[in-house]
């Protein structure tokens, strides 16, 4: 259990909470400004070079004792948390409004516009977005090109999202209030590279964690194609995925394309 499910969860799962959704939240000014700097300062990492690749040119010990001060704002700021299908399910439930939002990595990461994210509870003018998309995307509650979603309509695409592969998470701004889902790879993630290239621990694991029923198991290796974490590996001789516990972050896309049920979340 995580710290966040104590502290805003009252024990349970602090993201199936729909308090961390509320507008209530929402109408306090300091996260409102906090939202519009945030998309403002990513706006301006457009086109550049990847700031955490400075990390690397930070000799030991310093880089250690930058990396804590990151993940500590992070945590207070911009708390990533994967979560699954059938988590997004039952957050989708808890939602007041659903905004599709182009998604501020791979604009950064790609230099092109691609919406996979999801806003919770947003008033897209209030995001302050200014140069990550078309400014036509956020005039006006008419206009083509404004998505405001239903919430079957976002389970539907991230249903989609999910057979293509794409990691769930939530995030917040100013935690405890949870602003968004996003749905990414590695190779397109910045928070996810974070964690994979850098060792910085931005995007945390889920409250759930992949268990492999090797007696079920058929060895097809379908699972191992679809984990972004290398905690499945196939082996090819003796036709059976190895499981390593300590690197699922519990997004189970495995057990999604499982076709036999082998893999299962606990």
């Amino acid at each position: 259990m995580c710290d966040n499910c104590i502290k805003h969860g009252e024990g349970k799962k602090w993201f199936l909470q729909a308090k961390n959704y509320s507008a209530e939240l929402l109408a306090d000014l300091s996260r409102v400004d906090y939202i519009q700097g945030f998309f403002a300062g990513q706006a301006r990492l457009v086109g550049r070079r990847e700031p955490l690749e400075k990390l690397r040119l930070i000799p030991s010990p310093f880089s250690g004792l930058i990396k804590k001060l990151i993940q500590n704002r992070m945590a207070r700021d911009h708390y990533g948390q994967v979560v699954n299908i059938q988590e997004v399910r039952k957050i989708l439930k808890l939602v007041g409004s659903v905004v599709r939002l182009p998604c501020v990595c791979r604009r950064i990461s790609l230099g092109k516009e691609k919406r996979y994210c999801f806003g919770f509870s947003l008033q897209p003018g209030s995001l302050g977005a200014v140069g990550l998309v078309d400014a036509s995307y956020w005039q006006g509650p008419n206009a083509v090109g404004l998505e405001v979603l239903t919430p079957e309509q976002a389970l539907s695409l991230v249903e989609t999202f999910n057979k293509a592969g794409l990691v769930h998470s939530i995030w917040t701004f100013k935690t405890p209030f949870i602003g968004g889902l996003c749905n990414c790879s590695p190779l397109e993630c910045r928070a996810m590279l974070a964690n994979l290239r850098y060792g910085l621990q931005v995007l945390h694991k889920g409250e759930t964690r992949a268990v492999l029923d090797l007696f079920a198991c058929i060895g097809c290796g379908a699972c191992s194609h679809y984990c972004q974490f290398g905690a499945l590996e196939y082996d090819q001789s003796q036709r059976v995925p190895h499981f390593n516990s300590k690197n699922c972050f519990g997004c189970g896309l495995c057990a999604s394309v499982c076709p036999v049920q082998a893999i299962n979340l606990e």
